[in-house]
């Protein structure tokens, strides 16, 4: 065999080895903006839930009462048992 030969076989070798990283990087390509894409969805629905988030954070804060862990117990009970009458007055008194 000349030298051509192999000259001709390394060509056909680097072109062979340039398409598969062509294809391979087409690929990852394409994966990479499905990527972007899901990550563009995910922050819209991030921003959605994070504003209502906020909304239920300025809605509990509306009341003017502090937690109720810091509460008195028995206060609590006299509220939950006045609660619970006030609703069973409105039931017509079944339970």
């Amino acid at each position: 065999m000349s030298v051509w030969w192999w000259v001709l076989v390394w060509v056909v070798l680097v072109l062979a080895a340039a398409g598969v990283l062509a294809v391979l990087g087409l690929g990852l390509w394409r994966k990479a903006m499905a990527l972007l894409g899901e990550l563009s969805t995910a922050s819209d629905r991030f921003a959605e839930i994070s504003t209502k988030l906020d909304q239920v954070a300025e809605a509990g804060q509306s009341r003017d009462r502090e937690p109720a862990v810091f509460t008195d117990p028995l206060e609590l009970r006299q509220e939950r048992f006045l609660a619970r009458r006030a609703n069973s007055g409105r039931r017509g008194g079944k339970r």
